[in-house]
């Protein structure tokens, strides 16, 4: 049965056919992770075995994400588990759609929605005009807040977001961990300007990251050799805790497949040491 649907744009057409549901679990009866290219998009999604007592009603849930052509489904892999794990913490299948389609809305600000959505010149400027409906409607005040916000997008001041943003990303590239900071301040000023608060702090946030990439760098390389040095010595609690830690730092950096690595490993490892406690315990 499908749950629910999600878009950003009301005016999206998409349904799950029987026969994309076919080619769906075909795929997940091999693979954790599918993508499926249809004629415009692509699928990326996960299957999630439930665990909890929702096991009792359902093996679990296929959960997945509309992708444009031109974007890497492979950073989208650690959100999506992330987000079907959340999903398992609700009651789902007691859920009215109506409700679920606003879970989902949750889910995806939260684990899915990146910084490159937010600072789109489009996106950004159909949320500041949106917000100016509302206010145009209100008090005087409100009313010329809102006519100063319309003559900036007019002036295309929205666009400087994107532009700083971008200029940010290739900063970080090449390693110039302070030129990157600057730039993502400059970004989190306009936001403010445009009153778009959450992506001003969002963009001060990675701001104060690029400052601090190589020590938490060091950090995480410090780790996975204690995780090593301790797997050596047959310590395998340690080691997974080790790799737990490096998998917590890489999602701080913004590094899911380091994330997705550190995490698998560190969970094999524990698997393996309670594992191997059970078995002294019966000896």
């Amino acid at each position: 049965m499908v749950l629910g649907y999600y878009f950003k744009d009301k005016k999206q057409d998409f349904k799950i056919t029987s026969d994309l549901y076919l080619r769906l679990n075909l795929d997940h009866s091999k693979n954790e992770f599918s993508l499926l290219k249809l004629k415009n998009i692509s699928i990326e999604s996960y299957i999630h075995k439930f665990k909890s007592k929702l096991s009792r009603k359902a093996l679990g849930i296929i959960f997945g994400i509309l992708l444009d052509e031109d974007e890497d489904p492979e950073k989208f892999r650690v959100p999506l588990k992330n987000s079907a794990a959340t999903l398992e913490s609700k009651d789902i299948l007691e859920i009215p759609e109506d409700d679920f389609e606003s879970l989902l809305k949750e889910i995806y600000i939260e684990h899915l929605e990146t910084l490159d959505d937010l600072s789109d010149p489009n996106i950004l400027k159909a949320s500041i005009i949106n917000r100016t409906k509302e206010m145009l409607s209100g008090d005087k005040k409100e009313r010329k807040l809102a006519n100063e916000l319309l003559g900036k997008i007019e002036d295309n001041v929205h666009v400087k977001i994107s532009e700083y943003y971008k200029e940010a990303i290739d900063a970080l590239k090449n390693l110039e961990y302070e030129k990157s900071s600057k730039l993502f301040k400059r970004a989190a000023d306009v936001s403010e300007e445009l009153l778009e608060v959450d992506l001003a702090q969002s963009l001060i946030e990675r701001s104060d990251l690029s400052l601090n990439i190589p020590d938490l760098t060091k950090k995480r390389e410090d780790l996975i050799k204690e995780a090593r040095n301790a797997l050596k010595k047959e310590d395998f609690h340690a080691s997974y805790v080790y790799y737990k830690k490096a998998s917590d730092l890489s999602k701080k950096l913004m590094q899911p497949d380091k994330e997705e690595e550190y995490a698998l490993k560190s969970k094999a490892l524990q698997d393996f040491y309670q594992a191997d406690q059970r078995f002294k315990k019966k000896i």
